[in-house]
């Protein structure tokens, strides 16, 4: 997932908000590259049904969400 259009400049502090204030873990994209790319996240999806479910919940409205994050840029 692209991060940069809710203004997001740092993928870790992203992820670090996206767990604390939605309850969702990702991985920095960062941790995939040599280049400096920061603006990519990965989620993960080998899980149960009902876990997948609930997250998809908690995502309802992310991009609005983070875009007015106080964290960000």
């Amino acid at each position: 997932m692209d991060i940069a259009e809710s203004g997001w400049t740092d993928d870790r502090a992203f992820c670090d908000w996206l767990v604390k204030e939605v309850g969702v873990a990702a991985v920095p994209g960062s941790s995939f590259f040599h280049e400096p790319v920061h603006n990519l996240i990965r989620f993960h999806f080998a899980k149960r049904p009902e876990t997948l479910e609930a997250a998809g919940r908690r995502l309802v409205g992310l991009r609005e969400r983070a875009a007015q994050a106080p964290g960000r840029v």
